[in-house]
């Protein structure tokens, strides 16, 4: 990444995707679907960029936040094994930082507290402690009414080699989501990052096709992406809409309850109020890019100057 661009300017992004019969993600308590105290389902940051992570890896790239061979380990552990594999000596400061940034794509976007605890007579020190990452998400929420289901069952096995009888599990859900994440990469955090260009584009590309890539397990099995949207602030521009998502609306589509939805054709997407607000700021704007579900139905065409991404078309990515 050393002679690529950094940041060139402000982006803002809108991501959503769906989930069938399935818990984006659990509580800590009894794994059920998030939610907050009005009765809305949401999916933390987190569950978010560990995809992300996830597929990065799955592409080869080096993530921070990782195990090692399949087991848990602390930051400097991490580093450690990273350094070894690299025949990099164990390095502090600056030059520490430095080789982190360069080596992992997540600590360029996500950024990183550095939280080093001593290990094998090593406690690295490094300048900063702290780094605020370019790339920053709001928690995603459930766009519309969502029914959250219980269901029961038995497990094949006994519970012991004595018994024939297997015991019962229950398996929390949501009916259908449909999930929308907002995201601002900031050109100025961008900078100590050292977040680049290309980063960015690799983002997109492992959004669109982490959470896809995720379903192998029960619980993420049904998940779809379906709409990506970024915009691309002109250099220099001091600006952000934020919340991308107040903009976007859905619609009803055949008179069906939000709670018995259960795949796109049960709404259409109304992007008229996100048209009239960024066209109210077009000056601000360099371009805006998409994908999209051959899936989601529009209530009106999306306008020809947006690019399409064509990320599951691009034999590349």
């Amino acid at each position: 990444m050393s002679n690529e661009t950094l940041l060139s300017s402000r982006r803002e992004l809108f991501f959503a995707y769906d989930i069938k019969m399935g818990n984006p993600n659990g509580d800590p308590d009894e794994n059920r679907p998030r939610v907050l105290p009005d009765g809305t389902y949401y999916v933390t940051d987190v569950r978010l960029k560990r995809f992300i992570r996830d597929y990065f890896k799955s592409q080869g790239k080096y993530i921070l936040v990782d195990t090692i061979d399949s087991k848990t380990t602390n930051l400097t552990g991490r580093v450690a094994h990273f350094l070894r594999t690299k025949n990099k000596s164990e390095v502090a400061g600056s030059e520490l930082v430095d080789i982190l940034l360069e080596s992992f794509i997540d600590a360029r976007l996500f950024g990183s507290s550095f939280a080093f605890k001593e290990q094998d007579n090593w406690k690295p020190k490094p300048v900063p402690k702290t780094l605020t990452g370019a790339l920053q998400f709001n928690h995603g929420e459930v766009m519309h009414k969502a029914e959250a289901v219980d269901i029961h069952g038995t497990t094949t096995f006994g519970s012991d080699e004595d018994k024939s009888q297997g015991t019962f599990t229950t398996y929390f859900a949501l009916r259908y989501a449909f999930i929308g994440f907002n995201g601002v990469a900031n050109e100025h955090s961008a900078k100590l990052s050292k977040m680049t260009d290309e980063d960015y584009k690799e983002v997109l590309k492992a959004m669109w096709k982490s959470v896809r890539g995720s379903g192998n397990t029960r619980t993420k099995v049904g998940q779809v992406p379906r709409i990506l949207i970024s915009i691309n602030y002109r250099k220099g521009v001091e600006y952000q809409f934020g919340n991308l998502s107040d903009y976007i609306k859905l619609v009803p589509a055949n008179g069906k309850d939000e709670k018995t939805w259960s795949s796109p054709d049960d709404y259409i997407v109304d992007l008229d109020l996100l048209k009239k607000r960024l066209d109210s700021q077009k000056d601000k704007i360099e371009s805006i890019s998409y994908e999209t579900s051959p899936d989601v139905k529009y209530k009106d065409e999306i306008p020809p100057e947006w690019l399409p991404l064509n990320i599951d078309t691009d034999k590349n990515a």
